[in-house]
């Protein structure tokens, strides 16, 4: 879905947008807080489906916004919130989004993003909405279509990002763009891979410890050394009132509003008249307030060197669009074409990342033990390696590699994986290649077999009636997320033909398809 794709996107190239953070401070944050700002919205959106708390669209877009502006982060995530609320609010209840609805979006986007800050600066993540969004338009008004006209604001945003660099004179003196802008291009990257499936570049900036310094000069220095954040429970009108009194208490001042939450970012000496601000509105909720001098140390030091990530992963997969899906989540990955990968391919995996730890998805029951030997010798080399055996079919790999985030704590971060792979059920469908029989019954060769967990259930004629037959074993019509991979040799007929039969069956779900390109199976469905 858009929102993970999104999140591993920006969770990939966190530390070199971390790393290019000197503006309005160099506290080396705005990869982190751009993450964490779109975390909170997919994990609003996942909550309130296993929740049951949603009635309608509407009542689910009211809590996807809620949600990202209750866990936006920084300048960065707060105006990131504002652009993943322009998008909800534009495509809640539109059953096809076309050019013109993807324009109007951007341009949401970039009036909430202007709006939220009380002083807009060129050169920053601005800019670069406002690049996007006017691409967008005129690609519309000369009768592009979405392809066409996310492409272009994609040029159009990389081309702001790199113009940064002359409109900020701090920017120019460190050698960087602007890392909020240079987020910005990410995100709309990740975007334009959903609705097209085709990537496209971003440039990669320079890694950890290589950004060059500059003088340390930022827009309103230090004179401002607190940064505070906090939320507020009160009526969205009292926003413009409570910017207007942060104002004259520091800068960076960002207000956003949904539905009565507001969440407020200030940088500033004077912390406690910044607090009492809101008493006059309302009672503040998860205070947090950051000396900045603190922040800019501890993020020049962590440039000094090269600190490894504090989760890596390994999966097996096999298919070239599987490795392509894969890419985005950084992952490193072993070819499995219906024979079991060698030891050493897998040592050498192992040994070609850098992290605290180091997670093997198997990826197929039968690769398994192979893979526990190849942990057991990549341990003997210093390695901290850990087997994650349930993660042992395509969709959860996928599905693991989609929650894992690199930089996070490597006991969460297992807990987290084993977490999302627990309440997965997953069915793939296989042809016969002779006659025979099954525990599902006699089988003829060329005809489909739907195997869960492994063993023979049914036996279907064509790919439409076992996508079927599949979704009934797996109970789909009770499903939130149903994940379909296609197989390498189906055809885009029969993609369409079952994703209309998965639709039909699991109508409360939403759908994820992909030509993953597996083998041998032609199919595999997976529900959550």
């Amino acid at each position: 879905m858009l929102f993970d794709r999104v999140h591993r996107a920006l969770v990939q190239r966190r530390d070199q947008i971390d790393d290019l953070n000197v503006f309005p401070v160099p506290d080396g944050d705005t990869g982190t807080n751009m993450v964490l700002t779109i975390r909170a919205g997919l994990e609003a959106l996942h909550d309130a489906r296993r929740m049951r708390r949603v009635r309608d669209v509407d009542d689910l877009a009211t809590l996807v916004i809620r949600g990202v502006i209750r866990g936006a982060r920084g300048n960065s995530g707060v105006i990131v919130s504002q652009v993943v609320r322009a998008v909800v609010e534009v495509v809640t209840g539109r059953d096809e989004i076309d050019a013109a609805l993807y324009a109007d979006a951007l341009r949401h986007a970039r009036d909430l993003a202007y709006e939220a800050v009380a002083h807009p600066v060129e050169g920053t993540m601005l800019s670069a909405i406002a690049a996007a969004a006017d691409a967008a338009s005129a690609a519309v008004a000369d009768g592009a279509d979405l392809l066409e006209t996310s492409a272009a604001a994609c040029r159009a945003t990389a081309r702001a990002v790199e113009r940064t660099r002359e409109q900020l004179d701090v920017l120019a003196e460190a050698g960087v763009v602007d890392a909020g802008a240079r987020g910005f291009e990410v995100l709309l990257a990740a975007v334009h891979r959903h609705v097209s499936g085709e990537g496209l570049d971003v440039v990669v900036d320079a890694p950890r410890g290589l950004t060059t310094e500059g003088s340390g000069a930022c827009h309103g220095s230090l004179a401002h050394p607190f940064e505070v954040q906090y939320l507020l429970d009160a009526p969205d009108a009292v926003a413009g009132e409570l910017r207007e009194e942060l104002e004259g208490l520091g800068d960076s001042v960002v207000v956003v509003a949904a539905g009565g939450l507001l969440n407020v970012h200030v940088h500033t000496a004077a912390v406690g008249a910044s607090i009492d601000a809101a008493l006059a509105y309302g009672t503040p909720t998860r205070l947090e307030v950051v000396d900045l001098g603190d922040a800019i140390r501890s993020s020049s030091a962590s440039r000094t060197g090269h600190a490894a990530r504090g989760v890596a992963a390994v999966a097996v997969a096999q298919g070239r669009r599987m490795h392509a899906l894969l890419a985005d989540s950084g992952v490193a990955l072993v070819e499995h074409a219906g024979a079991t990968p060698s030891v050493d391919d897998l040592v050498g995996a192992v040994e070609s990342v850098a992290a605290d730890r180091v997670l093997l998805f198997p990826g197929a029951r039968q690769v398994t033990e192979v893979v526990r030997q190849a942990a057991e010798l990549a341990r003997t080399d210093g390695y901290r390696v850990e087997v994650l055996a349930e993660v042992d079919t395509p969709v959860a790999v996928l599905v693991a590699a989609t929650v894992m985030d690199p930089a996070g704590d490597p006991d969460d971060v297992t807990a987290d994986v084993r977490t999302a792979v627990e309440g997965l059920e997953v069915a793939e469908v296989v042809v016969a290649v002779a006659d025979g029989g099954s525990t599902a019954g006699p089988v003829r060769a060329g005809e489909l077999v739907v195997r869960v967990d492994g063993e023979a259930r049914a036996v279907a004629g064509d790919l439409p009636e076992a996508a079927a037959v599949a979704c009934d074993l797996l109970g789909a019509a009770d499903a939130e997320v149903v994940t379909v991979l296609h197989g390498a040799d189906s055809s885009f007929e029969e993609r369409g033909d079952v994703d209309a039969v998965i639709s039909e069956r699991a109508p409360a779900a939403h759908v994820e398809s992909l030509d993953a390109g597996v083998r041998p199976a032609v199919l595999w469905i997976g529900v959550e």
